[in-house]
This record gives structure tokens, sequence and C-alpha cells, in this order.
């Protein structure tokens, strides 16, 4: 294997990396909640958005979790199937339907956010003590930095 420096050197490319990092935690994660709770991925994530605010629309959940469209209607649908979620349509415009968690969906939201802070707090006990206080703030920066580059890309 070739290691000069104008070679792509996989195990020490951030974006490889993040991403490995980023499958790795959503599978330990996903390990404990889908056995117990019987929830994919996708309706957790659905659930999980629906905790940040009382309505949200499934527009607005693709977009933040990065998901197509039809994964995240078809997570809704099982979860409202369920008993989880109620859609709330509006009157005005019966195309735009928001979301709200049922009492039942709740319950099982407030479960998953104590699973989920659990395993995340098995994660930080692990790391160096400075380790913790600095790798939000650093996941920030990078998040920024990648939102400038696409912006003066656009502008050229």
């Amino acid at each position: 294997m070739d290691g000069s420096a104008d070679t792509l050197q996989l195990d020490r490319f951030l974006p490889y990396r993040a991403a490995r990092l980023a499958t790795a935690l959503s599978r330990g994660l996903a390990a404990q909640y889908e056995t117990r709770y019987r929830i994919s991925v996708p309706e957790w994530r659905v659930l999980v958005h629906l905790t940040q605010e009382s309505e949200i629309s499934v527009r607005d959940i693709f977009t933040r979790v990065d998901m197509d469209r039809a994964r995240v209607t078809r997570a809704v649908q099982r979860l409202e199937a369920r008993g989880l979620v109620s859609k709330l349509v509006n009157e005005s415009d019966r195309r735009l339907v928001r979301l709200a968690l049922t009492p039942g969906g709740r319950d099982l939201a407030a479960d998953l956010s104590s699973l989920a802070m659990a395993f995340e707090s098995r994660i930080m006990a692990l790391l160096p003590a400075d380790a913790a206080a600095t790798l939000l703030p650093l996941f920030d920066a990078v998040e920024t930095t990648i939102n400038d580059i696409a912006q003066d890309d656009s502008r050229e």
C-alpha cells in the first residue's frame, strides 16, 4: 500500500471515520430499543423528533433526520397503527398534516429518552474527562465549517 502524503488514508479521513462512528452509535443504540420496544430506527427518529415540539410535519422530520420522505411516512403509519402518533389535519389546507404524540407515544418516548441518555452516559464515561466537555462543541465547529464551505461553494 502506498503511504505517500497524496494518497487518501481512509482510517485517518474525517468523513469516513465520522460515518463509521455514526453507524456504530446508531446500531449500538438500536440494538437496545429494537428488541425491547419493537421500534425501528426510522420510528425511533420520528418519536424523538416529536419530543422536541408538540406538533411537527412529516416534511420537518424527514428534513431533520436525513431520511427520505417514504421511510418517514412508513414509520409514521406504523406508529399511528400502534396508537403512538396522531395526525392533525389543517382544516384550511387538508394537505398539511401535523403529527403529535399520543399519551402512549409520550410514555414510550420518555422510556426511549431514558434508554438513549443511559447509552450516551456509558460512552461518555469511558472517554477522558476533558473529551466529554469538548466533544459536542467540536461537532458544532465541524458542522459550522461544513455549512460555511457549502455556502462558499454555492457562490462560485
